[in-house]
């Protein structure tokens, strides 16, 4: 396994993220503005073939940071890969001089973000018709 990282969308975290999120989840609007300027991290397999990916950017041009687009294909959940991503999107956000990271998690999945140390900051909100909320965490480390 490796984690790759680039600085907008490859091909490789769109194919992950079209399988996830609009064939397996639904949702319309998938692909946006930031992935023009968003670090992208891509989990590779051992025979090289994208498993997971996920995003990161600036949210204000400071120091707080949005995680964002996080799957794993359905064949692969269940393996940390998720928190293999996050992990790695923490250590980057440190490295550029950020201090937080926020998301909008899809409800259901709020209890996995709890568990790697983010907290609900917001309200239950609907985004295409999904419940999803806003979590935060203040990064180990950042000054």
């Amino acid at each position: 396994m490796r984690i790759e990282q680039f600085y907008g969308v490859p091909k490789e975290a769109l194919t992950v993220r079209i399988t996830v999120f609009v064939e397996e989840q639904g949702f319309v609007d998938e692909i946006d503005e930031i992935d023009n300027t968003a670090t992208h991290f891509v989990l590779f397999s051992e025979d090289e073939q994208p498993i997971a990916t996920c995003r990161v950017f600036s949210a204000d041009g400071g120091d707080d940071y949005i995680l964002g687009r996080l799957c794993v294909l359905k064949a692969h959940r269940g393996n940390g890969y998720g928190s293999l991503l996050i992990e790695r999107a923490e250590q980057h956000v440190l490295a550029v001089g950020g201090s937080s990271l926020r998301l909008h998690s899809q409800y259901h999945a709020a209890s996995f973000y709890e568990k790697l140390g983010y907290i609900v900051c917001g309200e239950v909100e609907n985004e295409q018709g999904k419940p999803h909320i806003w979590m935060k965490k203040h990064i180990k480390g950042a000054v």
